[in-house]
């Protein structure tokens, strides 16, 4: 059956440490350097961190993908060069009334072009544009796009505000507050983010690095792949799951009784052990990765 040790993680990460330390947390609770992120959080950030483990790996892309949700708050009448609490104060303006805030935030559901911040991980010309800002400079961070799903108040204590946003992949909610800020004729700056969910995965179901079980807390075989919509499932015979695990390619054990949806595939046996995934684009099928295991 698929190892203990490859699957998901439903991570609570505490403020103030950052996402690279979880990760090693992780790495030596389960003695394995295979372990990934689907999506980092800044240090001062805390919420839901999805890790992948082994083999599990592989499937980073589609969880990178997936919508989040966020609570933030803001303040009002600052900013700072990081867009965050780290960093230091450039610039000051009087802090708006709440009708202002209210008549301005809508201006940013939907599909919108955001800069992400100058303190940020995106590549410039082969450099990071964070490392451009430290040096001194300016970097030159083209907009994208990105969409807001749902962007409310959810509290008014002058000068800060709490908002609950949905969003997609690559949404910088530093940058909204930036952008929120200069609209209503002032400026701001995230001074807490707690991320509550990813997918369909929410933070009352995870757990902190330090309580986090190997033996109780990843997700994996069937269980995972029922909470991933993206990829299909399909069970086969034991006669095909010894030919499987030998790497005998797919069109010599599959049958007419078999059907797969373009995309990705997870195959199991009739015991629901996992066996492997494969993917289909138009009429080429192949393996992205089989288990080592027995049946």
């Amino acid at each position: 059956m698929i190892s203990s040790h490859s699957g998901l993680i439903l991570l609570n990460k505490p403020p103030d440490i950052t996402s690279f330390r979880v990760l090693n947390i992780i790495k030596k609770k389960i003695n394995s350097e295979k372990v990934g992120h689907t999506g980092t959080l800044d240090k001062f950030a805390e919420g839901l961190m999805l890790v992948l483990t082994g083999k599990m790996t592989k499937l980073a892309p589609i969880f990178t993908d997936m919508d989040k949700e966020y609570l933030a708050t803001y303040k009002f009448g600052e900013e700072t060069d990081t867009l965050d609490p780290e960093g230091k104060i450039t610039a000051t303006e009087s802090v708006p009334d709440i009708g202002i805030i209210e008549n301005n935030i809508d201006n940013f559901m939907g599909n919108i072009m955001q800069r992400p911040p100058d303190f940020s991980a995106i590549h410039i010309n082969g450099k990071r544009a964070y490392k451009i800002a430290v040096s001194g400079q300016k970097p030159v961070i083209p907009e994208r796009p990105v969409t807001i799903y749902d962007y409310r108040i959810k509290e008014w204590n002058p000068p800060y505000l709490t908002v609950k946003v949905k969003c997609s992949k690559g949404t910088y909610i530093r940058s909204l507050a930036r952008d929120l800020g200069k609209v209503c004729g002032s400026r701001a700056y995230v001074t807490s983010l707690k991320r509550s969910e990813v997918g369909s995965w929410g933070i009352k179901d995870s757990v902190s690095p330090d309580n986090f079980d190997p033996d109780q807390n990843i997700i994996s075989g069937l269980q995972l792949f029922n909470l991933i919509p993206e990829i299909g499932i399909v069970s086969v015979n034991d006669t095909q799951a010894k030919k499987i695990l030998n790497g005998t390619g797919i069109s010599l054990w599959m049958n007419r009784d078999l059907e797969f949806n373009e995309g990705l595939t997870a195959l199991f046996n009739s015991r629901e052990n996992f066996l492997a995934l494969i993917e289909k684009n138009e009429n080429t099928m192949k393996y992205r990765f089989v288990e080592d295991c027995k049946v």
